[in-house]
């Protein structure tokens, strides 16, 4: 056996099953991001002394660096709190200064870095149209562009001004939408 696959071996045994594990407050964690909100302090203090108790029982330890008891946690370019989810402050600054770009690439890019956010943005596929059918050529020729920045600006602010998603009211009835290509 070679070095490497020795200590793959022994990696694989200090690290707990997911058997071993289960379901914690009815999450499957991985165990280094583990996001829990409770209504009350004394609750989040009683779900941690759970979790701790839990993971002592598999010989695993909170790292130093772990945070607890925050009000509002960032994740993936998201900031997730009580009151819902929103895109960073900081995120909204760098979009907020963004020049229209001066390349085709650049344009591409700037649609890309919205693919997961367009959801999000009213009327998406017609603001952003005139965007998705410039060519290389009208960028470099320098022609009337002011209809594909109008349409850049208007994305910008809409980006911008996104409300904030709110959690769902488990009070109420879901209602799912599916919508199928045909």
């Amino acid at each position: 056996m070679t070095p490497l696959v020795e200590q793959m071996t022994v990696f694989r045994r200090n690290i707990p099953a997911p058997s071993q594990m289960g379901p914690f407050l009815g999450r499957s964690s991985y165990i280094d991001d583990i996001a829990h909100g409770a209504a009350t302090w004394d609750q989040l203090c009683g779900d941690q002394d759970a979790l701790v108790y839990l993971l002592r029982g598999v010989s695993q330890s909170v790292c130093l660096k772990a945070y607890s008891g925050k009000r509002v946690i960032s994740y993936l370019s998201h900031e997730i709190g009580a009151e819902g989810i929103r895109a960073t402050p900081k995120i909204v600054k760098c979009i907020q200064e963004l020049q229209f770009p001066s390349t085709l690439i650049g344009v591409q890019s700037f649609l890309g870095s919205l693919n997961y956010y367009h959801k999000f943005i009213e009327d998406y596929a017609v603001v952003a149209a005139s965007l998705y059918e410039l060519t290389d050529d009208q960028v470099r020729a320098g022609r009337d562009l002011s209809r594909t920045k109008e349409s850049f600006e208007i994305l910008k602010r809409k980006m911008v001004s996104t409300p904030q998603l709110r959690h769902p009211d488990r009070t109420k009835p879901f209602v799912i939408i599916h919508h199928a290509n045909p």
